[in-house]
């Protein structure tokens, strides 16, 4: 709720860093206070809160009026508003900026001042409502000034915010005057959420793990002790953030090439160690000579205001704006009008002029983007021939995060989270019904560099079995996007829990055991599996089968009966996993056998069809001609911000380490007749 008469700050006192925010999504302007900053917030006051008190003062012209106050919580990010009308003459204050008027004299406010406890933030919106009788209300006001002390307004303020709930700051929009709403009275999104869940997740939790007589003391493969090692893990992606590591720190995760990705495989190798397996290698490679890995370091997708908008209309920055590699605007910036498209077909484009213009594509995935990346690249693609400048795609997934999918478009490409791309699509409609849509504008701002000669590391731990002529090999990626929990931090701590398990003299294997904590396949020209394949020939060549762990133990999200603020649809977790498949090359019926034993036998949410499929790291392992099997969900997460600690079962870590022990001790037993007919 910006304006020229109304202004909101947080006061500063000594020894308190300050930091501007737009956490009110009203679009004021405010000044966050923190004493202390133990670990960054998604909203709210920036860089978190802790035990900090954080107040707010309004000066506010006028003598009547209507006060918002709305408290935020700055980690869950509800909040609770409490309308209070208040006759503003109780209260008089002259400040150093705004105690002169245009006329040196008679401009009267109101303070209002909350101390709150730990990382909350105060946003405070006045509507104010001009006099009659100024001269008499100035007397009024001395006369209240000296009977009504400050601490009854607060009081006041306080119990109400205490007793009434209802949703976050975006309803100022409705408290200004008619006809001065800003973006036609439009709740604004709420930004971007980082290591914040984007669904709902409840009291009820995931199903427990089925545990089978004569397993109970396999301590090592309970989701606890493997939760340990996942949060470990996300840590890494989370340092890289703060440090940032890319850029500004708009771009995160375990990056192979990076430091990041380094150290996620070299403490995973110290895990292979502590669990006393004897040959544990770091092995280093090099980025292939002829590929360059794409970044961009700083970007902003800014929507421009216009007084057509609404008068009160300041530009919006859509937080969760994502470039797409290896997207180049020339100059570094450019302003477009813009044109929706739908879902880009060419019934809805023989209409539709793209020329000159962004181009907004909707996209709603069935599960994770891979499934819908094929036809939104090439549609992306055609609306470049036909003259587009660039390509925003709206992406329907939960809550409103950054999404690193559809690259190679064919020109500038950002994706928008879902609360975003509801808030432009509605600007959009709004704008068209009142005639204005051709004064519609988003400027993009993009830098990246290409970085080569970079290099990587595999982790390789060997259990040599009592019979070490044949190998199985066991794989999990250590890169990911993001805070990547479930891609792959829930894979690779199954697979550590494994090597323990194994690592114990009670359940040495016959078959030569390789775990490998791969660099992955996110960055290009350092292939994990592809390397390990060419390190170690001697190990390849004597395995008999290769499982890849990989995405296993994510919730399960489908779309909850209740909505945002916005009106965007929200996302709750359910009791189980998300679906998982269960990829199996060679389709032997010793091994699918295995895969229904597993449903039965620990409860795994596999799919009821059989599959091929050898996607992600399988494919670097294609070229040894054995059987790869593949577990892998299609969550709607996926390569989002979105991906966080608490999207993940701790049930399930469990029940796929209990499975794979299974699996693993199964194959180990069997004739290669059977594994691979």
């Amino acid at each position: 709720m910006a304006s020229t008469s109304s202004r909101i700050a947080f006061r500063r006192s000594p020894s308190i860093s300050a930091y501007w925010a737009s956490s009110c999504r009203s679009g004021m302007r405010m000044k966050a206070s923190s004493r202390s900053l133990p670990e960054a917030s998604s909203r709210g006051c920036p860089n978190g809160l802790g035990g900090a008190l954080c107040w707010a003062t309004s000066v506010v012209p006028g003598t009547t009026g209507t006060a918002t106050v709305a408290i935020v919580t700055s980690t869950a990010m509800v909040a609770t508003r409490a309308m209070v009308a208040t006759n503003l003459q109780r209260r008089r204050m002259r400040s150093r900026d705004d105690m002169a008027g245009p006329h040196g004299k008679g401009r009267t406010g109101v303070v209002m001042r909350s101390y709150l406890g730990p990382r909350t933030l105060v946003c405070v919106g006045v509507r104010p409502v001009r006099s009659a009788n100024t001269r008499k209300e100035q007397v009024m006001h001395s006369t209240a000034r000296k009977s009504r002390p400050r601490a009854a307004v607060v009081r006041l303020l306080l119990l109400v915010v205490a007793l009434i709930g209802s949703p976050p700051c975006a309803a100022f929009a409705t408290q200004v005057a008619p006809g001065q709403d800003a973006w036609f009275g439009l709740s604004l999104p709420p930004g971007l959420q980082p290591h914040a869940s984007p669904a709902i997740i409840g009291d009820r939790g995931p199903v427990p793990a089925m545990v089978p007589a004569g397993e109970e003391g396999h301590r090592e493969l309970e989701g606890a002790r493997i939760q340990h090692d996942l949060e470990t893990i996300v840590g890494f992606s989370r340092a890289s953030r703060e440090l940032h590591e890319i850029g500004g720190g708009q771009l995160w995760g375990r990056i192979t090439g990076f430091p990041s990705g380094a150290a996620t495989v070299t403490w995973a190798a110290e895990q292979f160690r502590a669990a006393g397996i004897a040959e544990v290698a770091l092995q280093s490679f090099d980025q292939a000579v002829d590929e360059s890995f794409w970044l961009p370091l700083r970007w902003e997708v800014r929507l421009i205001a216009n007084p057509v908008f609404g008068a009160r209309s300041q530009d919006v920055v859509f937080e969760t704006a994502m470039p797409l590699s290896p997207s180049e605007i020339p100059g570094g910036s450019l302003t477009a009008p813009l044109v929706f498209v739908g879902t880009a077909s060419p019934a809805e484009l023989v209409h539709i002029d793209v020329a000159g213009k962004v181009a907004i594509q909707h996209v709603r995935p069935q599960a994770h983007t891979v499934f819908e990346r094929s036809p939104t690249v090439a549609r992306a693609q055609d609306l470049m021939s036909r003259g587009a400048v660039a390509v925003l795609t709206v992406i329907d997934q939960p809550g409103n995060g950054r999404a690193r999918d559809f690259s190679n478009c064919g020109g500038p490409c950002f994706n928008l989270g879902g609360r975003d791309g509801l808030f432009l699509e509605r600007v959009m409609d709004a704008a068209a019904d009142a005639g204005t849509l051709d004064q519609l504008s988003v400027r993009l701002s993009l830098e990246t560099e290409r970085r080569s000669g970079l290099s990587a590391v595999n982790g390789v731990a060997v259990i040599r079995g009592s019979d070490s002529q044949e190998a199985i090999v066991l794989n999990a990626h250590a890169d990911g996007w993001f805070d990547a929990a479930g891609d792959n931090a829930d894979g690779l701590s199954v697979l550590l829990a494994l090597a323990r398990h194994f690592a114990k003299p009670e359940n040495r294997p016959e078959r030569t055991l390789v775990f490998v904590a791969s660099a992955g396949h996110h960055s290009p020209g350092m292939n994990g599996p592809r390397s390990f394949v060419a390190m170690n020939p001697e190990l390849v060549a004597s395995s008999v089968l290769v499982f890849n762990i990989e995405h296993v133990a994510q919730r399960n999200l489908s779309r909850a009966r209740s909505l945002f603020d916005d009106g965007y649809r929200e996302y709750i977790a359910d009791s189980g996993e998300a679906p998982i498949v269960a990829g199996i090359t060679n389709r032997s019926p010793f091994l699918e056998d295995l895969i229904r034993r597993g449903v039965e036998r620990y409860g795994i949410n596999f799919v009821s069809g059989a599959s091929t499929m050898a996607s992600g790291e399988g494919g670097g392992y294609r070229s040894l001609g054995v059987p790869i099997v593949t577990a892998m969900q299609a969550p709607p997460l996926y390569h989002t911000s979105g991906e966080v600690l608490e999207t993940i079962s701790t049930p399930g870590l469990e029940r796929m380490a209990r499975f794979l022990a299974f699996f693993v001790r199964e194959v180990d037993a069997a004739p290669l007749r059977e594994i691979d007919p």
